[in-house]
């Protein structure tokens, strides 16, 4: 058979061709995993010889969401959207610099150990009182950072790395003369006027409001006086506290739960440690060869006329610390290790005391481990109790039944607005429920619930909430008889605040560009004279000697100032009042006295954000240049979310 294949193909024009189409494909298809392996699991971005660990991008997106829990709390740190937005722009960060880290690389450019050292000893969160550099706050910082002394050296040799390939580009920008001065121009120029104030609260109105401007007020501003939507609801609330009470355990069990988790109770070993850090392997072990028996580190260092040692204070024997100095931290007390290297140098340790580990008798916890072991049957318990509360529900059981049926709490609201009140402006929220369920989101899911349905269970600090909305009342104007000393009130504002108005227009036309305004106060005690500015546009001062008086200021009063000509009276709105303003002069900003400042400051901020857009532009250039590939699936689990199809 072999034989006859042979023959058969051996001059076969067709098959030769066959075959090398196979060839092709199984080489494209078949072996495109060997030529072209695909990007290491482990591997979060990859561009040529630059990677991005996916370890590194879990680190810095955790230290993000935390940031985010603190500021916004938990719900915030675990809605998917917000999620995404916070590992897209840690994935950018660390994608851009990838791309210039390969760039640099191509160029050459690299980063010796020793000025990785020295950018670590210059740090300032790394130095003591005393501004020198304390390993001991290194390794704490390190540890809160979840950071070993390696892949700390590494962050710091490519952030180095992509500073000395980018700082000619952003040290060389400059502010063009040309830009400069118009905007110093615009920003530096300031105004000076006269300023009559009329404050609205001083206007007079008629004694009271006859009965058809009472309707006609009430009628102009119904919704400032319609009452809100009022819902009858029910909440139902599931917590691990509630499910299982520490009072309900038994003896037996939590004193199995104290023997199980032993070594929650004791305190291990700890020992405290000195050392003296060098930075060579000769060094260290021409400062070892001074010891004589019994001296200490400090006698040492005195014989190598060198600093003294450094204290690392009291630590376990898993702390990352003397972890990372290994088998030469087990010495004993008051004895001298031999050199041992970390990636900050070389160091001679000495082991000063010696705290054996300690023991926690079960009598002494046994309030905490109740509580704990309750925690813990309660969080085993309540996904499966939250299915049998919304099974209840779901087949039509009552909330206080289904609620007493799966141990959760009950309560109920007859008539609530939006913001928490009941009708009659008062305030009734339980502080049960409120100490279980934050009310912003209680209130929020009630309102949104379509009356005569329930809410999906909700989740919360410790558990879930599910709410049932009963009715709800529309809001619907107050009966005007009810609110009337409220109309009359705002009635009362309206007018005094047409009469401010009124007073200001005719001001404008009986003032001249050499009427004296302050003289307006003799004849209108209600007036209040001064003179503003230099003010710029911005309603700032630019001098300490003078300081803004904010009530004669405002956003339609500084833009009418600064259209003005001199001589010019304008009048404006301002908070509380109007202003009747005469622009006295136009200043324009010259870089001299206290203005030399803002010329430098504009300058500055010109130079930076030419400084800025070149680094963008940049970017963008080397983004073209050195693509990168993005394991995508890497990325997602970092976060928990679904790799987009």
């Amino acid at each position: 058979m072999i034989q006859w294949f042979k023959d058969v193909t051996a001059d076969s024009i067709v098959f030769k061709v066959f075959m090398g189409v196979m060839i092709l494909s199984f080489g494209i298809w078949g072996i495109g995993d060997v030529i072209a392996p695909p990007i290491d699991p482990n591997v979060a971005i990859q561009g040529g010889r630059f990677e991005v660990r996916a370890s590194e991008v879990q680190r810095r997106y955790d230290v993000q969401i935390e940031g985010l829990r603190e500021n916004l709390g938990n719900e915030a740190a675990s809605d998917p959207s917000l999620k995404r937005v916070v590992l897209d722009n840690t994935v950018n960060e660390l994608r851009q610099l990838a791309v210039t880290n390969m760039a640099a690389m191509e160029l050459g450019i690299d980063v010796s150990d020793e000025r990785v050292r020295d950018n670590v000893h210059s740090q300032e969160a790394f130095k003591d009182e005393s501004g020198a550099f304390n390993q001991l706050r290194f390794m704490q910082v390190l540890g809160q950072n979840g950071l070993t002394e390696g892949a700390f050296a590494t962050l710091v040799k490519n952030d180095l790395r992509q500073q000395t390939f980018l700082q000619p580009v952003s040290v060389n920008a400059a502010a063009p003369k040309a830009l400069v001065d118009p905007l110093f121009a615009y920003r530096g120029e300031t105004r000076i006027a006269d300023t009559l104030l009329i404050p609205v609260d001083k206007m007079t109105v008629p004694a009271a409001p006859t009965d058809e401007q009472v309707k006609k007020t009430y009628d102009e501003n119904i919704s400032a006086f319609t009452a809100p939507e009022y819902r009858s609801f029910e909440v139902v609330v599931l917590t691990r506290a509630d499910l299982v009470p520490p009072d309900s355990l038994d003896e037996a069990a939590v004193r199995a739960y104290y023997d199980e988790n032993a070594a929650r109770y004791h305190t291990p070993e700890k020992r405290r440690v000195a050392q003296l850090l060098f930075d060579t392997q000769a060094q260290a072990e021409a400062a070892r060869a001074l010891a004589a028996p019994g001296d200490t580190l400090a006698k040492i260092a005195e014989k190598a006329k060198i600093g003294p040692p450094m204290d690392l204070g009291e630590r376990t024997s898993d702390d990352a610390v003397l972890a990372a100095f290994g088998a030469a931290a087990k010495i004993g007390v008051n004895e001298i290790s031999q050199p041992v290297q970390t990636d900050l140098g070389w160091h001679l340790l000495e082991v000063q005391s010696l705290i054996p580990e300690q023991v926690t008798p079960y009598e002494q916890v046994s309030a905490e481990v109740r509580k704990l072991l309750a925690e813990e049957k309660a969080a085993d318990a309540i996904a499966e109790v939250s299915v049998r509360l919304e099974d209840e529900i779901a087949a039509g059981t009552p909330m206080d039944e289904a609620a007493k049926a799966v141990g959760a709490i009950h309560w109920g609201y007859d008539s609530i607005s939006r913001d928490g009140k009941v009708p009659g402006n008062m305030t009734l929220m339980s502080d049960d429920i409120t100490a279980r369920v934050p009310k912003d989101k209680l209130l929020a899911t009630a309102f949104l619930t379509p009356v005569g349905t329930e809410s999906p269970l909700n989740e919360i600090d410790g558990g879930y909430y599910i709410v049932k909305v009963n009715s709800s009342a529309p809001p619907a104007p107050k009966p005007m008889d009810s609110v009337r000393p409220e109309i009359v009130r705002l009635w009362e504002q309206q007018e005094r605040a047409a009469a401010a108005k009124a007073l200001a227009e005719k001001l404008v036309t009986s003032i001249g560009p050499s009427s004296v305004m302050s003289a307006e106060m003799d004849k209108d005690s209600r007036l209040s004279y001064a003179k503003l500015g230099p003010i710029t546009r911005f309603g700032e001062s630019l001098t300490r000697d003078y300081v803004v008086d904010s009530k004669r200021v405002g956003p339609e009063m500084l833009e009418k100032l600064f259209q003005a000509k001199p001589g010019e009276v304008f009048t404006a709105p301002v908070l509380g009042g109007y202003v009747v303003a005469r622009l006295i002069e136009a200043v324009p900003a010259k870089p001299e006295g206290e203005m030399a400042k803002v010329a430098d400051d504009v300058s500055q901020s010109t130079r930076q954000a030419m400084s800025q857009d070149l680094l963008e532009q940049f970017s963008r250039a080397l983004n073209a240049r050195f693509p990168v590939t993005l394991n995508t699936k890497a990325i997602n689990d970092i976060a928990g979310l679904a790799t987009p199809e």
